[in-house]
């Protein structure tokens, strides 16, 4: 009788953990999915913020400013779900997606503030051609935004860039 008891419970413990395993492993498929469709998202958008970020060098060319606000990048993927994804990513997986948020909230950070340092700038006299600086700020900008198209492509293509040289 015990042993029939035993062997119960033993195979009910086996049973809930076999469960408990599938039901993580579908919940961070379903959490990986999410985060590729956020960064589609980013991907597309990243044409827009190029584009503003062009209409901005072209205002600063003809002497005028023009405010870099837009849209920010989505990252709720990212921020709600990624520790229950890092278990499921390999290291030059991980180091693609940290690094593509960073630069992504950063770039953002910047081009919403742009206005106030460029006015800072104007004002304090800091900068002796403050058109030609932020024209080159701005291609700088230009410059991440088109690396950062060309990293989000490769990881949702499945062939992330090993930034940081891992395997080597």
């Amino acid at each position: 009788d015990w042993a029939v008891a035993l062997l119960g419970v033993i195979v009910g413990f086996v049973l809930n953990e076999v469960s408990k395993i599938i039901r993580e492993k579908l919940v961070s498929k379903k959490y990986r999915t999410a985060l590729n469709d956020e960064l589609s998202t980013n991907f597309h958008q990243l044409d827009q913020k190029i584009d503003i970020a062009n209409q901005m060098k072209e205002a600063l060319s003809h002497g005028q400013f023009l405010p870099g606000i837009s849209i920010p990048f989505a990252s709720s993927v990212y921020d709600h779900y990624f520790p229950s994804i890092l278990k499921d990513l390999d290291s030059v997986q991980r180091d693609n997606v940290r690094h593509i948020y960073s630069n992504l909230r950063v770039l953002d950070k910047f081009m919403f503030s742009i206005e106030k340092y460029y006015k800072e700038d104007i004002q304090g006299s800091v900068v002796t051609n403050a058109n030609a600086a932020y024209l080159n700020k701005i291609d700088d900008v230009l410059k991440n935004y088109k690396e950062l198209k060309k990293l989000i492509n490769s990881y949702i293509n499945e062939n992330p860039v090993d930034i940081y040289h891992r395997k080597q």
